[in-house]
């Protein structure tokens, strides 16, 4: 009987310690931040995150993730050729939906959704898309796999984009079934389903280790939100995820092999500032201290952003490095209308929260609306944390 008892006392505490590891509801939004929003009425959430006689674009959403997506090259400029590529209109008409919800508390709209990914569960869909990743220490990229690039423009098929942007919508409706599903009709079967579609998906998730930017800040996102989900560890993880982005946003503004792209160097700053951001709040919900220059550097990666977004020569003494790229002969690659900017811009919210004063976010709030995509949803996580950040912003 005693052996019993402390075998007991000993489960309990096992799994206490298990439940105490999920440091925040989403690793990737503080719960002070997360409960701040909660309390705003529904109407401001509504005006501030775009939501104003919004309907879910069902015409999209139904025509459903297909099998697989297969045919990008290396600079993955040939969107029109390649087999499947609907499936990030498809993704991202469904974030924005279930981004609605958790502003509206639509019930009827989430069971649509939530049965939605049921369907997909049951369909196995996106399961048909080379595998070119593998959660492992050593040889995490498959051979066939390996020589994007071989051409030096980029025309080359990288069977490696096809897994990366699968993994990626996958991650991302994994990240919105837990901060949105998890607890919703818990008997329900479908979880089952559902659970039992994403899991082979985890298999082909590289192993965080050498931290660089892009693929989510070298699988750190991902790897993080699995541990988690799963009530593990991940702490520690946040910690190198952290020491690492530090290295990476240099002393003079730039982003390390982000603002050195040629003519997209523009683009590709900002999509390292869309993931330093997120770093920076992903550091905030675990509690991780930050370095003591790191917020001064990424502010300073701001103001190289604004001021090369209204002048491209500012990049120039960068750009003109061509990593990975085209000369860019003083020319940016960047749309000037930011409000259609989605992919990695949930920078643009939680600059304007955490830095109201500093005069970014000054021209980000007048030089967009409330029409703006990536208060809707990010297509890096599919949550909507310019929505959470820009309500707060603006309250």
């Amino acid at each position: 009987m005693r052996s019993i008892l402390l075998a007991l006392v000993l489960s309990l505490l096992l799994n206490g310690n298990v439940t105490a590891e999920q440091l925040s509801k989403s690793p990737f939004i503080p719960d002070d931040v997360y409960d701040q929003f909660s309390q705003l009425s529904k109407e401001h959430k509504i005006k501030f995150c775009g939501f104003k006689n919004y309907k879910p674009k069902n015409n999209i959403i139904n025509k459903d993730l297909p099998p697989r997506i297969y045919g990008y090259n290396s600079r993955m400029d040939n969107d029109k050729n390649v087999e499947g590529i609907y499936a990030r209109d498809v993704f991202r008409a469904y974030s924005h939906a279930i981004n609605f919800v958790m502003v509206n508390e639509n019930d009827e709209i989430k069971e649509i959704l939530f049965n939605k990914l049921y369907i997909w569960a049951k369909n196995k869909a996106l399961t048909k898309t080379k595998q070119c990743y593998r959660n492992s220490a050593k040889n995490s990229i498959l051979e066939e796999c390996e020589g994007e690039w071989s051409d030096p423009e980029g025309q080359d098929l990288a069977p490696i984009k096809d897994a990366t942007v699968t993994l990626e919508i996958i991650m991302g409706l994994n990240y919105i079934y837990n901060l949105n599903f998890a607890d919703y009709k818990i008997n329900d079967s479908r979880h089952k389903d559902i659970n039992a579609w994403f899991k082979p998906f985890y298999k082909r998730i590289k192993r965080a280790n050498k931290f660089y930017w892009g693929n989510s800040a070298g699988w750190y996102f991902p790897n993080i939100a699995l541990r988690h989900n799963s009530n593990k560890k991940y702490k520690s993880l946040v910690k190198k995820l952290v020491k690492g982005a530090d290295k990476w946003i240099l002393e003079d503004g730039s982003i390390r092999d982000r603002t050195t792209r040629g003519d997209r160097a523009l683009w590709y700053h900002h999509t390292g500032l869309g993931e330093a951001f997120m770093i920076l709040e992903i550091a905030n919900a675990a509690k991780v201290k930050l370095p003591k220059n790191f917020e001064k550097k990424l502010i300073k990666a701001v103001e190289l952003f604004h001021d090369s977004f209204l002048d491209n020569s500012k990049i120039e003494p960068w750009a003109k490095k061509r990593h990975n790229s085209q000369a860019s002969n003083r020319v940016q690659k960047f749309t000037l209308n930011l409000d259609s900017i989605s992919f990695n811009g949930s920078w643009f919210h939680i600059m304007q929260y955490r830095y109201p004063e500093h005069r970014t976010s000054r021209f980000l709030n007048s030089h967009m609306s409330n029409r703006s995509q990536s208060l809707k949803g990010d297509e890096v996580t599919g949550i909507g944390m310019g929505c959470v950040y820009n309500a707060l912003a603006n309250q």
